[in-house]
């Protein structure tokens, strides 16, 4: 964190410097809050709505295989009475592979949605950078910051210098045509 705010403090630095040296130069700073981006605008919710359809559809798969092994189980606790040791113990065996098989096929399955998250955010990330690029160059803004509610490196700005509705629509105007 410290080390965050020591580049940022450097950048800014850096850029009164050039700023400076170049008297006709005007520094134009903005910042956007990408994550309200993503909840608010069409791009946004498409994004999210792939990833949750995505995540359901996996859960689906593996709460499948967990009725299939509790049903075993149960069948097992049913028929243990009355099954020969040697009986109770192929079934036993039978249904330590199908819940080691299943924690493989779960662990896979989550890879699966994590890749898949990365895959669609990287592409939602993509326009907005874009979009974000477009109306810096429009309204001429020399550095547009990510408000990051998870600590980034912008700490406090006036809520004037917030384009973020901006960038929505302007994401909304490209992702509609």
């Amino acid at each position: 964190m410290k080390l965050k705010r020591l580049i940022l403090i450097l950048i800014i630095f850096s850029l009164f410097l050039y700023v400076r040296s170049s008297a006709a130069a005007e520094l134009k700073v903005a910042y956007v809050d990408a994550q309200k981006v993503l909840d608010n605008s069409k791009a946004g919710k498409r994004t999210k709505t792939t990833i949750e359809e995505y995540v359901k559809s996996r859960q689906k798969i593996i709460d499948l295989e967990e009725e299939e092994l509790k049903r075993m189980d149960s069948e097992l606790a049913k028929q243990a009475a009355v099954l020969s040791p040697e009986a109770k113990r192929e079934k036993e065996e039978v249904l330590k592979r199908k819940f080691a098989e299943y924690q493989k096929r779960a662990a896979d399955l989550r890879g699966e949605v994590d890749n898949k998250k990365i895959e669609v955010l990287k592409e939602f990330n993509q326009g907005l950078e874009e979009t974000v690029k477009k109306v810096a160059e429009k309204d001429g803004y020399t550095i547009i910051f990510d408000k990051n509610p998870m600590g980034g490196p912008l700490i406090y700005a006036k809520e004037n210098l917030d384009i973020t509705d901006k960038v929505v629509a302007e994401y909304d105007k490209r992702t509609s045509n």
